[in-house]
């Protein structure tokens, strides 16, 4: 990057001082921080105590020799969790996770590192792992001895072992903690990357055990009854109101959601319905504490302009957690409104769309606990996901995470055209007609899309993908945007 990587800023901060505090934080206190590498260690980095510099006898020798250096110093019992300078949003409890799984593994496992996502690839990424000092630096110092310059020649001579995708995703649902960068291009894309990821991530004090309550079931397994309990997805109606100034909050739907993210869903849908845009939004408020049981069942939203009940006075009132659209007078009027989408910037590589399911179905922690769950994410034209939401009705999905970009301050004039939607199912009409209202210009989806998704996507100028698994797919509409990998 013209100079060294240690010092680059990424979100205010320089790259060292990032790593030393995620060091810091997931590792406690009482570890040692060790730099190899020409930089030096600064005063106090990281907190705590223990910080030194290590020798830099690789000088410039290539990942392995650094390696090689920094294991060197320490104690041959030693556990230590190597990370690279340049991973600037490295998840603290996956360091941990590293340190203590590898205790925990068998003596002749020298090398644990994290088993990548979809979006990385099968190898591990080895620049993110734990070792055990001595084994793993006598290795080294063989391959080193013989030329070798590649960290990923230890997949070939030492046990090396991972912790499973799905594990340590867990923790870090987005995968952020594998992301890097190499030049100020990636450094200036992930730092907007993380930008938006921050600004929509759910908010934790809104989870409950609501979301996913525990009952009493009877488990049959080999003709066997036991009795348990089990998780499923909550599923409660909310009710959205708008107002305009000094109007009077207006009723405008009722549908049945799965709870923890109601002032997203309630925009999503106010936009991806047209009633309201971004920049409308005044202030949300949730139900009266003292005449609801539930005060998030209900949503309020202030908005800049005054609403007109007849512009929804032809639809039910009741929208089912499936199908948004049931009793609507005509979708004409949802297509209608909307200008087709122009095919403007570069053709997105299929290698970057294939993975995405696969992405989504690893940040689907509600799925992983009741397995009756949609989803729906955001994901930037790096394979990135920014934003991941789960709900009982997939397009309860898809509102809030479109929602959650307006709510979080990063819609861009232009609308969110450059991202790709991600869903976990099936696509229908409304959820490629609310595509188009925040101006996504991809869907990829792991399930089929119906006859009328496709004539939609086709007049808006959506490009439609779906049966996306294990790297086939079907286009649908619009393959212009897709730069297909040349036969043979």
């Amino acid at each position: 990057m013209g100079r060294d990587k240690a010092e680059v800023v990424f979100d205010g901060t320089p790259l060292l001082t990032r790593t030393l505090t995620a060091l810091r934080a997931g590792l406690g206190p009482t570890a040692e921080l060790l730099v190899s590498g020409p930089t030096r260690l600064p005063p106090g980095a990281g907190g705590g105590e223990g910080g030194r510099a290590g020798a830099d006898r690789a000088g410039g020798a290539g990942p392995l020799a650094g390696l090689g250096d920094a294991l060197g110093d320490l104690a041959p019992d030693t556990i230590a969790v190597t990370v690279g300078v340049d991973h600037p949003l490295l998840v603290e409890g996956v360091l941990r996770l590293l340190a203590d799984e590898l205790a925990a593994a068998p003596p002749e496992v020298t090398t644990l590192a994290l088993a990548p996502g979809a979006l990385e690839g099968r190898r591990p990424q080895l620049l993110v792992a734990a070792h055990r000092a001595g084994p793993t630096a006598r290795i080294v110092d063989e391959l080193v001895g013989r030329g070798e310059r590649r960290l990923h020649a230890l997949l070939d001579h030492a046990q090396v072992a991972t912790v499973p995708a799905r594990r340590w995703r867990a923790l870090d649902p987005l995968g952020r903690t594998l992301f890097d960068v190499d030049d100020e291009v990636e450094r200036r894309e992930l730092e907007g990357w993380w930008q938006r990821a921050r600004a929509t991530a759910p908010d934790p004090a809104r989870t409950s055990a609501r979301e996913v309550p525990s009952v009493a079931i009877v488990r049959i397994r080999s003709g066997q009854a036991t009795d348990e309990r089990d998780h499923v997805i909550a599923e409660e109606p909310l009710e959205i109101r708008a107002a305009g100034p000094g109007q009077q909050p207006v009723t405008l739907v009722t549908t049945m959601r799965t709870p923890g993210h109601e002032p997203e869903l309630a925009v999503g849908w106010l936009l991806a319905e047209g009633i309201i845009e971004a920049g409308d939004l005044r202030a949300i408020h949730p139900g009266d504490a003292a005449l609801l049981a539930r005060p998030d069942d209900l949503v309020t939203v202030e908005v800049a302009r005054a609403v007109d009940p007849d512009a929804v006075a032809h639809r039910h009132a009741v929208a089912t957690a499936s199908c948004g659209v049931c009793g609507r007078a005509s979708i004409e009027e949802l297509t209608g409104r909307l200008t087709p989408l122009a095919h403007d910037g570069a053709p997105l590589a299929w290698s970057v769309l294939a993975p995405l399911p696969d992405e989504l179905r690893l940040a689907q922690r509600r799925f992983d606990a009741t397995g009756g769950v949609h989803a729906a994410g955001l994901a930037d034209r790096r394979g990135r996901l920014v934003t991941v939401r789960e709900d009982v009705g997939r397009h309860n999905a898809l509102d809030a995470v479109v929602g959650a970009h307006a709510l979080g301050g990063v819609w861009p004039e232009q609308g969110l055209r450059d991202l790709v939607l991600v869903l976990s199912g099936r696509i229908g009409f409304e959820l490629v007609a609310k595509a188009a209202a925040a101006r996504v210009p991809i869907v990829v989806a792991v399930g089929a899309a119906s006859d009328l998704a496709v004539r939609t996507a086709e007049r808006l100028g959506v490009t439609l993908v779906g049966f996306v698994r294990a790297g086939d797919g079907v286009v649908y509409t619009h393959p212009g945007r897709i730069r297909m990998q040349p036969p043979g």
